[in-house]
């Protein structure tokens, strides 16, 4: 097998049978090796870093993914108004990840970290639309 990464992002149905059978293996042992994505990648052609998203983003049977679970309103909520509050805050990017963990905290669904950011990119899309037709009536009627 050639172990070169892929440039294309997709994996193939033994890529994603290797990944869930050593996961899982890795899971039952209790994490003995901390870099288990790093070992995969010896053993399927991608990148430690495109195995652990499409771990983390898909393939982890422990996720709520949208498209089975869709989010309910007050994880919307939460959702809308921990990244607002942040983005006061701080100047940084918004750690989706820390965002991951306080929904499972809190509403105890573990959530995909690109499933969170689609929902905020999409109500911030709604909103700046929102605003700028808002503007536009305004000048219209002045």
């Amino acid at each position: 097998m050639d172990c070169q990464p892929k440039k294309l992002n997709r994996f193939d149905k033994e890529s994603e049978d290797t990944i869930l059978k050593y996961m899982n293996e890795w899971i039952d042992s209790g994490n003995p090796n901390r870099k288990p994505f790093a070992i995969l990648s010896t053993r399927i052609p991608y990148t430690p870093k495109q195995i652990s998203h499409y771990w983390a983003n898909k393939l982890n049977p422990r996720l709520c993914l949208n498209k089975n679970i869709p989010f309910s309103n007050d994880e919307k909520e939460f959702i809308f108004k921990w990244v607002k509050q942040h983005l006061k805050t701080s100047n940084k990017k918004v750690p989706w990840k820390t965002l991951q963990t306080k929904i499972l905290e809190d509403f105890g669904k573990l959530r995909a970290q690109n499933d969170i950011k689609n929902l905020w990119n999409i109500h911030k899309k709604k909103l700046d639309r929102w605003v700028k037709k808002s503007l536009s009536k305004d000048k219209k009627e002045k």
